[in-house]
């Protein structure tokens, strides 16, 4: 089984509720992928580049991650 197989067989015994959280997760996955670095920028424009990022990606815009997944018992099912 790939990768691919058991994220979809996991996903598919959830109930709708949470897979619709699955489905947002990975759309804030594809949108917030970090910037690439740069190696020729000098320390303070890299720094002035992810300050940027941040402000642009502010985590209070995005659904908090449910309660539930959270808890060390559910990491490992």
């Amino acid at each position: 089984m790939n990768i691919e197989q058991a994220i979809i067989e996991q996903i598919r015994q959830l109930p709708t509720e949470q897979q619709q959280q699955v489905l947002l997760f990975s759309q804030l996955l594809k949108q917030n992928i970090l910037p690439t670095p740069n190696p020729n920028l000098t320390p303070k424009e890299r720094s002035e580049q992810w300050q940027k990022w941040l402000q642009n990606n502010n985590s209070n815009d995005h659904p908090p991650l449910p309660e539930e997944s959270l808890h060390r018992d559910t990491m490992y099912d």
